[in-house]
């Protein structure tokens, strides 16, 4: 009975045949299942980040440009990612996730190094015989074209190296999503806008480059990333503020104005003009009489010069200590507690009146001293003068002012006057004006506000924080890492072979 047991066949052939066959079908459904559920994916997926801190999650504000975009938009990444290998990680990924919201919106990659022949024909393409660095990402759309650097893309701490407390420059923040949006839309809305600098007066003058005080780097941000075009004109003899005139910049004059000039001026903001007043202080020159203006609109300028011992990097600047959270132009630097940093700036706040008007300008504070702030009133050369005899009172300043007024009456182009007034006009110069990356985003942020760009105001939208951790262990704790990596993990899985060894031999 036991030999015919080993010698009869466990399955019969028709069996055979069955199962076989069984697993064919069962194969092909599964390759079926597979084939189909990838096609279905491919056309109907939903993304998502598992965090909130996820780097590359796109503001709302990005997202809302994003999906008004119909326009063709090609984004050439003309990079050599040697020696930038997180920039050019984090490049990559955004622009994906561009991608992923807007098919619209296409990416090729160029390699200067390895595809030299392809380098030159986008070179050529864009007409760049001489770019500004090696690294660039150019956006176009239907003839427009914007070009954004290397080093526009990250913010270092410029602040510990002006203080003495580090040597070395670290990269805190990444802005290409801040820049990239505002590259998509200015080249998928190519609107310009007309900004001009009132000159005759010892201003800053928007045209010197190589000058510290020259306002160039400022006309470059307005004219490359926002699309607006800075002129200089004079008031002097009947000139007028000219008919194009969308934004007015005074930016620090040292030479009183004429009272005929500020009449004219007075006239542009009563037919809805938007003026950017960065006011000169007192060291450099005295009243420019544009206080008096001010003054008409709830703005009230102090002749003084103020300090804030606690946030002063060398003891002639401050950083702001307080900035608004609820205002478009700064309320994007508070989740990052960027600073905007003034030269012995004024004291440019509200101005208090007995009883309000109804019809009165709106009068916000933009930015204020910390409570530790003092002041200056007596400048002799140009030199503050602390009065002996005058006790100091520490308080909080303000320093930045915004000022709206709407439906002015008889106003049908504008309809609207808007003014942002800072107490220092050294903090857009060529020198400050990048010291530290609030002043660069404050600027944008003001001209944007000025000019009622709502969709590419983006606020809220900021520099995002470059994230750093550190794992910090004792010598011991290190040791213990070493042996569980060397000894632990490859133990664990011999043991684990020899118990399913022993028992199989069972």
């Amino acid at each position: 009975m036991a030999n015919d047991t080993s010698t009869k066949p466990s399955f019969s052939a028709g069996r055979k045949w069955t199962i076989g066959f069984n697993v064919v079908v069962a194969s092909l459904a599964v390759l079926a299942l597979v084939v189909m559920v990838n096609y279905l994916g491919v056309r109907h997926y939903w993304r998502f980040q598992f965090s909130d801190r996820g780097q590359m999650k796109l503001s709302p504000q990005t997202v809302n440009v994003l999906r008004s975009l119909t326009n063709e938009v090609a984004v050439t990444v003309f990079f050599d990612a040697q020696g930038e290998e997180e920039l050019y990680s984090l490049v990559s990924s955004l622009l994906k996730e561009y991608n992923y919201l807007n098919p619209a919106i296409s990416i090729k990659t160029v390699d200067p190094m390895r595809q030299p022949g392809k380098a030159q024909l986008v070179l050529a393409e864009h007409k760049l015989t001489n770019p500004k660095d090696k690294n660039f990402i150019i956006f176009y759309c239907a003839g427009h074209q914007r070009i954004v650097y290397q080093n526009e893309l990250s913010d270092y701490d410029l602040q510990a190296v002006i203080s003495g407390k580090s040597k070395e420059f670290k990269r805190i923040g990444f802005t290409g999503e801040m820049l990239f949006t505002a590259a998509i839309f200015n080249v998928a809305n190519p609107r310009t806008y007309k900004a001009y600098f009132l000159q005759g007066h010892r201003e800053h003058n928007p045209e010197l480059t190589g000058e510290p005080h020259g306002y160039a780097k400022f006309a470059a941000l307005l004219k490359e990333e926002n699309n607006i075009q800075p002129e200089r004109f004079s008031l002097q003899g009947t000139n007028e503020v000219p008919m194009d005139c969308q934004l007015l910049i005074i930016a620090g004059p040292r030479i009183p104005l004429s009272d005929s000039e500020l009449e004219r001026i007075e006239n542009y903001l009563k037919q809805g003009g938007r003026l950017f007043a960065l006011l000169n202080n007192m060291a450099l020159g005295k009243r420019s009489g544009l206080e008096k203006i001010l003054a008409k609109w709830g703005v009230d300028v102090a002749d003084n010069m103020v300090f804030d011992p606690k946030n002063s990097p060398t003891g002639s600047d401050l950083l702001t200590a307080r900035l608004s959270d609820q205002h478009p132009v700064v309320k994007s630097l508070v989740p990052d507690a960027l600073r905007i940093r003034l030269i012995l700036p004024r004291a440019v706040g509200r101005l208090e009146t007995g009883v309000p008007k109804v019809d009165a300008p709106k009068v916000d504070l933009l930015a204020a001293t910390s409570e530790g702030g003092t002041e200056a009133t007596e400048i002799r050369g140009g030199v503050p003068y602390l009065n002996p005899y005058r006790g100091q009172q520490a308080t909080n300043f303000p320093l930045i002012v915004a000022v709206e007024q709407g439906g002015i009456k008889n106003v049908t182009d504008h309809g609207t006057t808007r003014m942002v007034v800072v107490g220092d006009s050294l903090c857009l110069d060529n020198e400050i004006i990048d010291s530290v990356p609030g002043n660069y985003y404050f600027a944008s942020q003001a001209v944007n506000w000025l000019l009622e760009r709502p969709q590419i105001l983006l606020s809220g939208l900021g520099p995002r924080p470059l994230k750093e951790y550190k794992l910090i262990m004792t010598d011991s704790q290190r040791q213990s890492v070493q042996w569980l990596l060397l000894a632990g993990m490859p133990g664990a899985v011999l043991l684990l072979g020899g118990l399913v060894w022993l028992r199989r031999r069972r």
